[in-house]
């Protein structure tokens, strides 16, 4: 790596415990390739104020390659935590230990914006989750899969929407707090769109941008549960169980998370449900939010009823999640044409954290140089 200075640290979203984020990109080898990249943008910054030519960054083969299996371990690492806190939940809010791994993927035959939304289920055992992080596991399970829109046309393959893991009660418990818990993991291309926006402060850009202040709500973080339940009262009661539960030790044990703390720790807590009518989402979407860490990782736990679910996932096949995602892509798109060199960063950070992308990529910028 090719660098003139140390450089400056990689946003403040990226600095230690500043956020989720900054959980997943700690290690000494992406910290040092993302302090190259946050210097390379000063230093590209300078050389527009002065006139000059854009200076060249040189990354090699083997730094990307370490970054790649790094970030791929830290994934895999954060969603065995995550699964492993799902099912301890699980456990006890939904009243035994007799429970069902079930992946739950949306796709779509193609990436038009009028192609259907597809479900499909298939149930999973431990081993599966341990040995493939969300999104692999999400793509082997859609290339089993063809689709055709007519029986004159070819089969094709299918595109990943969205992926979960349902945690289902396989037996009626008496007493039970809720009826499910489910887990989902933000998809690769937010989540290098997260680090390319820590690098520009693009949380600060929004909030002073009046027209890009609107979107500021497509920026999300990485991992999250859901706990649903029957009715409002019962997701109050969830709620309260949560801040005196504590796991047991032997279940901590089973999961292989026995140095685990017993308890989660709030950070931060949001009752959407008592919202008055004219505040709440357009969507209909209602839910109490907490925000918890455990386990060296931050977890979002949302607490929402049966009938509000089935509301926001009929949703995820409708045209308003289309329209949601359209003004996603609108916002990265206003994005790269305000804010200089954002879309060759993307690039850049894209085929870091792909590791089924390729080094020699034709978007790549021309001030990076990539040796054997």
């Amino acid at each position: 790596m090719t660098v003139r200075s140390r450089g400056p640290e990689p946003g403040a979203a990226l600095r230690a415990d500043a956020s989720p984020l900054a959980l997943m990109v700690r290690d000494p080898c992406t910290q040092r390739v993302l302090r190259a990249l946050a210097g390379q943008l000063e230093a590209l910054r300078t050389a527009a104020a002065d006139g000059t030519p854009p200076p060249v960054l040189t990354l090699s083969q083997r730094e990307i390659g370490d970054v790649r299996r790094q970030w791929e371990a830290e994934v895999l690492r954060g969603e065995h935590r995550l699964y492993s806190l799902g099912i301890l939940l699980a456990r006890e809010l939904l009243g035994t230990r007799r429970l069902q791994l079930v992946a739950r993927i949306v796709a779509s035959p193609g990436q038009e914006t009028g192609a259907p939304r597809l479900v499909i289920e298939e149930t999973l055992t431990r081993e599966e989750l341990e040995r493939f992080t969300d999104h692999s596991l999400a793509m082997r399970i859609a290339r089993r899969y063809r689709y055709r829109r007519g029986h004159r046309r070819p089969f094709g393959k299918l595109v990943i929407r969205a992926s979960f893991l349902e945690i289902r009660p396989l037996e009626a418990a008496v007493g039970a707090l809720g009826v499910r818990v489910m887990t989902r993991v933000k998809v690769d291309e937010q989540i290098w769109n997260k680090v390319c926006d820590a690098f520009f402060d693009i949380d600060g850009v929004v909030q002073r941008d009046k027209i890009l202040n609107r979107s500021s709500k497509y920026i999300k973080d990485v991992f999250g549960i859901k706990v649903l339940t029957a009715d409002r009262e019962a997701s109050y009661r969830v709620l309260r169980r949560l801040e005196t539960l504590e796991f047991r030790a032997d279940d901590l044990e089973e999961l292989s998370c026995s140095d685990a703390p017993a308890a989660m720790t709030l950070i931060e807590t949001k009752d959407y449900l008592a919202l008055p009518p004219e505040q709440k989402k357009q969507t209909g979407w209602e839910a109490l939010k907490n925000v918890y860490g455990w386990y060296g990782h931050v977890f979002e736990l949302q607490i929402q009823t049966e009938a509000n679910y089935y509301l926001e996932a009929s949703d995820l096949s409708d045209t308003s999640h289309r329209t949601f995602e359209m003004q996603r892509s609108a916002l990265r798109e206003a994005l790269d044409a305000r804010v200089p060199h954002y879309r060759e960063f993307r690039d850049v950070l894209k085929v870091l954290f792909r590791p089924d992308r390729g080094t020699s990529s034709p978007n790549l910028p021309p001030w990076l140089v990539v040796v054997p």
